[in-house]
């Protein structure tokens, strides 16, 4: 074959080569711009050439306090102390009004017998279970009132006790759900059993009045706990036993519960919790109001998520000015927050599904939700690796908040994001995490951003 009939025929198939080449990347470039995920702004609509960007924006992390969390009507009585990460010993015990004894008819025959104390442990605690729990029930020395505008009571609120009435251990054990029964002093039985008999033909007002001041509340607490531990408030009762000789079925029993408001409704249970912490001089102990914040640099790294003291995690993105002076060539077309919970703060089998996201000013109060382009709540949705236990995050789409921050103008320097516990969880655990910094070798919590960048002279 001639040179140059030879030298034609491989010039067409590299020309044939050429032109496939080219139709499969056209082709791509139309895949990739139907994904739906990647929304692009009219006015980039005219532009001719951009080109995509990742980039992975730090930042910050810090931690507030509220200056208190209501602790009534919560159904449970926390009891104990468990060292928790990073913030140290957490410590609680439980205040609670109670009714007056269930009447029955007094009889001149009527003898006392004992007085016993009843509740039921949830299965739920935190720390070492071989160790026996010491629980002391007190007696009020003044009775626990809800002011006149106020029906709850905070983890910070608190009343003077008075004298020991009874004590017992206790071991709890895994998956256990004992209902316990233990004897208290003879003495309180019978200075209620005198009181009974006392006021058994006065009327009624009368009976109640004088009853608060006898006995204004009991508190129960723990005076050498090594684990932190549940009951549930409506288990709680005190038992006055006594029995009328010579006669049929003579056993008879008083029960003393905790009360009920009867203003408010649907009527909660007036029991609360006071909840603190003994950590050791921490840098989370001088958030004493909801003004005061630290960050994650002075906390070790980490951000504190902890309902029972309302600590809660802010997130600010100090890089976002960047971006800004960038925005009149740029879009950002996906916005994803990753945060990384620190390996050993959270129970395994019992991570949050979700969070929540507001936006708060500087003084941490919230000031709206945040939300979808159609007005959807932004979620934090758990993303669990069954092969890596460090590999569990929280991610969140971010594309419309980022955007409108862009394009509002200016950026408030004061405005971040804070995380919120799902209304739907119940404080079995007082629902602690904490959360890596931005300074974590690995599995550290970051924004991604993906861009498109117009050219200038196109626009």
């Amino acid at each position: 074959m001639p040179l140059r009939l030879l030298a034609l025929r491989r010039m067409n198939n590299r020309l044939k080569l050429l032109i496939f080449s080219i139709t499969a990347l056209l082709c791509a470039s139309v895949a990739s711009c139907n994904n739906d995920e990647l929304l692009i702004d009219e006015t980039f609509v005219k532009s001719g050439s951009y080109a995509e960007c990742k980039n992975t924006i730090p930042i910050e992390l810090s931690t507030f306090r509220l200056d208190s969390v209501l602790t009534t009507n919560q159904n449970l009585i926390w009891l104990g102390r468990h060292r928790k990460p990073v913030i140290g010993d957490v410590c609680s015990e439980s205040f609670m009004r109670v009714t007056e004894p269930s009447y029955y008819d007094w009889s001149q025959q009527e003898k006392y017998d004992s007085i016993t104390i009843h509740l039921l442990h949830t299965g739920d605690y935190q720390g070492d279970t071989m160790k026996v729990m010491e629980i002391e029930v007190r007696r009020m020395a003044q009775p626990i009132r809800f002011s006149e505008n106020e029906y709850v009571f905070s983890n910070l609120r608190t009343f003077r006790d008075s004298t020991t009435v009874g004590s017992f251990r206790y071991i709890p054990r895994p998956h256990s759900r004992p209902r316990l029964r233990y004897r208290l002093d003879d003495t309180f039985g019978r200075e209620i059993w005198n009181f009974i008999k006392d006021h058994n033909h006065s009327a009624a007002g009368v009976r109640e009045k004088d009853y608060e001041y006898f006995l204004g509340g009991i508190k129960l607490m723990c005076s050498d706990a090594n684990n932190l531990m549940a009951f549930r408030a409506d288990s709680f009762k005190i038992v006055l036993h006594t029995h009328v000789p010579l006669m049929h079925s003579s056993k008879r029993q008083r029960v003393i519960t905790v009360a009920r408001d009867m203003v408010t409704s649907p009527f909660p249970a007036l029991q609360f919790n006071r909840i603190w912490t003994e950590n050791m001089d921490l840098p989370y102990d001088r958030l004493k109001t909801r003004y005061l914040n630290v960050n994650e640099k002075e906390g070790g790294n980490h951000a504190v998520m902890f309902e029972g003291l309302g600590y809660y995690t802010r997130i600010n993105f100090p890089s976002l000015y960047e971006l800004m002076s960038q925005s009149n060539y740029s879009h950002v077309v996906k916005a994803k927050l990753r945060l990384y919970p620190e390996r050993g703060s959270y129970d395994k089998w019992n991570f949050p599904k979700t969070f929540f996201l507001s936006v708060v000013n500087k003084g941490n109060v919230v000031l709206r939700n945040v939300t979808t382009s159609d007005f959807k709540p932004v979620l934090a949705t758990l993303h669990y690796d069954n092969y890596d236990e460090y590999n569990v995050y929280y991610e969140a789409d971010l594309t419309y908040y980022i955007n409108q921050v862009l394009t509002s103008g200016s950026i408030d320097e004061n405005e971040g994001l804070v995380l919120t516990w799902n209304p739907s969880m119940l404080p079995t655990d007082y629902n602690f995490m904490v959360f890596n910094g931005n300074s974590k070798p690995k599995y550290y919590s970051y924004l991604e951003i993906y861009s498109y960048y117009y050219d200038k002279v196109d626009r």
